[in-house]
């Protein structure tokens, strides 16, 4: 079954990257990169069992290596011909000098900064720089494939941003994004509607 947007609706379906050798390690990489694991390389596969159903006008991606590899795969799986569009709007947060810590031990200084978008890490960003990204960028994506649907490979981060900012995510709690989830974000006139069991 294909489903399409209404006409002036933006249909986004959000995926993350598959695991990496960092995810796997506890290791927060920012914007670093570390290569998918085979298990990273399985779910994304599982994922493209569930895009079968879109007809995809587009399939946009962070320019970090982990989501392009994701993104070329998932590319090929559900048979997409036309080439996979990066975007810089779409990377993880910039962690900076926390960049290859555990997440463990830098958990209680990004629960802090989460808490203050205008805080940004030694180095890297704030919080209020990955939601303009993210704001700008499905923004953008709403005026150029209004009425379409596009497939969207990114990370933590940024889904995380479209639960709070469009879905109405508590901003206190955090998002759980499990391995084979596949995201519905719909943005039209009439506000956002937002979905993550697909």
């Amino acid at each position: 079954m294909i489903v399409m947007p209404g006409d002036k609706t933006l249909n986004a379906i959000l995926v993350r990257h598959g695991e990496t050798e960092a995810n796997k390690d506890g290791i927060a990489q920012g914007q670093t990169d570390t290569p998918l694991t085979g298990e990273g390389v399985a779910s994304t596969l599982r994922k493209a069992a569930k895009l079968a159903r879109f007809a995809f006008s587009a399939i946009y991606s962070s320019d970090l290596q982990r989501a392009v590899t994701t993104a070329e795969l998932l590319k090929k799986a559900i048979g997409f011909s036309k080439p996979v569009s990066l975007s810089s709007d779409l990377r993880e947060i910039d962690f900076g000098a926390l960049s290859g810590k555990s997440r463990e031990e830098i958990m209680p200084i990004v629960r802090h900064h989460k808490a203050d978008p205008s805080l940004r890490y030694p180095g890297g960003e704030g919080g209020a720089d990955l939601i303009a990204r993210t704001e700008r960028f499905f923004a953008e994506a709403r005026v150029r494939h209004v009425g379409e649907s596009i497939l969207v490979v990114t990370h933590y981060g940024v889904m995380e941003t479209v639960a709070k900012r469009f879905a109405g995510f508590p901003p206190d709690e955090p998002v759980v994004i499990g391995s084979d989830d596949v995201w519905l974000l719909e943005l039209g006139d009439g506000g956002a509607r937002f979905e993550t069991a697909l």
